[in-house]
């Protein structure tokens, strides 16, 4: 991701609100992001309608995901880097070539074994379903950029700047790589120790 355009600094708190705001709305995890809401006596406009100067609001977000998702060191964020600082980037569609899903079993055939997703678009494109699961949300997704749609950002974590691990958003940079070109896309990238990183996905590490 050499050509990747840095727009400003971020935080821990905005990103634990984009993470939320990129489930909320996915057909795969608002049941259960739903449910902890409920379960913590939360209304979802915590969420859809935040407020990022309010502190007691982002130590609330922060209870969330980890109920939710284990964050920071439980459940999908076991082992997780501890991030040195978090800025917001342009995405070009170059920088596609050093994004790289998750270590996981879906994901990995998905893309041929290369955890790419311009590999990924490759099996989507041949009509190939992976565990029986419909391409179709890709499709869609797909469609949704051609017709001018822009997607919230995507959150990647890095240690060299040369591999991105993506940590959300693997149907967003999937859907990039569908589509010919993209304007206004933006990546999170929380930038960690390569020991911590090797630790958490030796993969990124090279």
């Amino acid at each position: 991701m050499v050509k990747i355009i840095k727009i400003r600094e971020s935080n821990e708190a905005e990103v634990i609100l984009e993470f939320l705001k990129g489930e909320i709305n996915s057909n795969r995890f608002s049941e259960n992001l739903n449910n902890v809401l409920k379960e913590l006596k939360l209304d979802k406009s915590i969420i859809v309608s935040a407020d990022l100067n309010n502190k007691e609001e982002n130590l609330k977000r922060l209870e969330i995901m980890h109920k939710f998702r284990g964050y920071p060191d439980e459940d999908m964020f076991f082992n997780f880097p501890k991030i040195n600082k978090w800025s917001l980037y342009k995405l070009e569609s170059s920088d596609l070539d050093n994004c790289y899903f998750i270590d996981y079993d879906y994901w990995n055939e998905l893309s041929s074994q290369t955890s790419l997703p311009k590999e990924a678009a490759k099996t989507i494109l041949k009509g190939i379903e992976i565990y029986d699961v419909s391409n179709e949300q890709y499709i869609s997704a797909k469609k949704y950029l051609e017709n001018g749609g822009k997607f919230p950002p995507i959150i990647v974590i890095t240690c060299n700047e040369e591999k991105y691990l993506i940590i959300e958003g693997h149907l967003r940079m999937t859907a990039y790589a569908l589509v010919s070109t993209f304007s206004d896309a933006y990546v999170f990238v929380g930038k960690c120790s390569q020991t911590d990183m090797f630790i958490f996905d030796k993969r990124m590490v090279r």
